[in-house]
C-alpha cells in the first residue's frame, strides 16, 4: 500500500489524555510548527539525520537554536527516517540535565515511549514529537493542551486551504485561506478523540454558503496501514458527522450524525 502521500488528504487523530500524547496520520513536523500560535523554542535532538546542528558536550546530543528551525524544515531532512525531539527554553538549561534525565530522554527517542511523562522542568519544554517516518505515524506530547487544539485547528483550516474547492474562469486554483477551528468547537470532539478520528477532505462537501468536513471514528491504532484499511471501510457508511465551516460568518460548528 502507497503511504502518506496516497492518504494526504485524511488527518487520524487519537488522543491519550492520561498520558498527555496524541498519534496522529497526515500530519507532518512543517504543518505542526506553522499551526502553532507561540513559535517553537530550540529543539534537543534525540534523533535525527541532520548535519548542520550545535553539539552538547554535556549531554553528548545535537540540538537546533530557534532561529535555525526554518531552515532546517526547508531542507527536509525530517521527511526522511527517525525524527525525535523536546523543545527547550535556554541553551545553558542543557548543562543542568542530570544521569536520570538523560537517561529518559535517550530512552524516549529511542523507544518512542516514556519512562515518566516527558516534560522536564529544567527544560520547560512544551513538547515531546516523535516519528520514524514524519507525516505517517507521529507522536507528539503535549505539556498543554490548549497548545494540542489550537494546533490541530490552525493544520484543519491550512488542510482545507490545499483543497481544491474553486477554479476560477480559466481554471487556475484560488488558494483559500481560512481561520483556524476555535478550540471551543474541537473540545466538543473530546469523547471521540479518544477513539480514533478521521478527518476526510477528499469526501467532503460545499455549496454557496459552507463547506463541509466529514469525520468518522475508525479505533485505536498504532498501526497506521491497518487504520487506513478500517477507514477505507468505514468511510462507505455515513459519516459519524461533520465540521462545518459557515462562509457567510466566516466560522466554524460542529454537527453530530444521529
Amino acid at each position: 500500500m502507497a503511504r502518506n502521500d496516497d492518504f494526504k488528504d485524511l488527518i487520524y487523530i487519537l488522543v491519550n489524555t492520561r498520558d498527555h500524547y496524541v498519534i496522529s496520520n497526515g500530519i507532518t513536523f512543517q504543518e505542526f510548527t506553522k499551526s502553532l500560535q507561540e513559535p517553537l523554542a530550540n529543539l534537543l535532538l534525540l534523533k535525527h539525520h541532520y548535519e548542520e546542528t550545535e553539539f552538547h558536550l554535556h549531554t553528548q546530543l545535537d540540538y537546533i537554536l530557534k532561529e535555525q528551525v526554518d531552515s532546517f524544515m526547508k531542507k527536509g531532512v525530517h521527511r526522511s527516517g527517525e525524527f525525535c525531539w523536546v523543545d527547550f527554553e535556554d541553551a545553558f538549561s542543557l548543562d543542568t540535565i542530570e544521569g536520570k534525565e538523560l537517561a529518559e530522554l535517550l530512552y524516549l527517542g529511542h523507544m518512542k515511549k516514556h519512562l515518566s511523562l516527558p516534560f522536564f522542568q529544567k527544560l520547560n519544554n512544551r513538547f515531546a514529537y516523535l516519528t520514524e517516518d514524519d507525516g505517517w505515524y507521529n507522536k507528539i506530547y503535549y505539556r498543554y493542551w490548549n497548545d494540542f487544539y489550537d494546533s490541530l485547528g490552525g493544520i484543519l483550516a491550512a488542510k482545507l486551504g490545499d483543497v481544491k474547492l474553486d477554479r476560477s474562469f480559466i481554471g487556475f486554483r484560488k488558494k483559500k485561506i481560512y481561520p483556524p477551528v476555535d478550540r471551543n468547537v474541537l473540545h466538543q470532539l473530546n469523547s471521540v478523540l479518544t477513539e480514533g478520528l478521521v478527518f476526510s477532505f477528499y469526501y467532503f462537501n460545499q455549496s454557496r454558503g459552507q463547506i463541509e468536513i466529514p469525520f468518522w471514528v475508525v479505533g485505536d491504532f498504532s498501526d497506521m496501514d491497518e487504520m487506513v484499511d478500517n477507514y477505507l471501510e468505514t468511510a462507505e457508511n455515513e459519516a459519524h458527522g461533520y465540521l462545518i465551516f459557515d462562509r457567510k460568518v466566516k466560522e466554524w460548528q460542529l454537527i453530530f450524525n444521529k
